[in-house]
């Protein structure tokens, strides 16, 4: 199993790759899909739900999981890397988040964040069957949640692309 910071490498690594492509929005798509970058996302959110099972690891790869699902839906595959992940490795991720949330396991930051994910994309909980309780505790984060809570770019580094996200967002705030 790829240590965190691995998987973060591996992601810096193929986000430079995407960013390297140039043209139109539909030319860059093509030469994405050309060099086979559209196949590492699957592979790395599949390395992440690898983490589950690991107490000390399987918050964060939840984390970082959940962003790259939601990042998929949300952005362009040309400017996020991600074209398409599986359904049953998405059900994955939404199952393993569903049981944070009834556990009450859930901190802060994952509280935050998912209310900003939801409510920018709501469908992304809903089209893969979050139980209401997952979506009432991302509804009841807030839109905002996240502009309060201190972000830095130490605090996302070496995250993936969840830190550049992040670190971008706090940027422009």
């Amino acid at each position: 199993m790829l240590g965190l910071a691995s998987l973060a490498g591996w992601e810096d690594a193929v986000l430079a790759s995407v960013r390297g492509s140039t043209g139109t929005p539909e030319e860059r798509d093509a030469q994405i899909e050309r060099s086979g970058l559209y196949g590492e996302y699957p592979a790395i959110v599949s390395a992440y739900v690898e983490h589950f099972a690991d107490a000390d690891s399987a918050l964060e790869a939840l984390k970082r999981a959940y962003f790259l699902v939601w990042r998929g839906a949300m952005a362009p595959p040309a400017d996020s890397g991600i074209a398409s992940l599986p359904d049953a490795t998405i059900r994955l991720v939404i199952d393993e988040l569903d049981a944070w949330a009834r556990r009450g396991a859930t901190d802060g930051e994952l509280r935050w964040m998912l209310g900003h994910y939801h409510a920018l994309g709501p469908s992304v909980l809903e089209l893969y069957g979050a139980s209401a309780s997952l979506i009432r505790l991302a509804t009841d984060a807030g839109a905002d949640a996240w502009r309060t809570a201190g972000i830095t770019p130490a605090s996302m580094s070496a995250r993936g692309q969840l830190g550049r996200y992040w670190t971008a967002l706090a940027a422009h705030e």
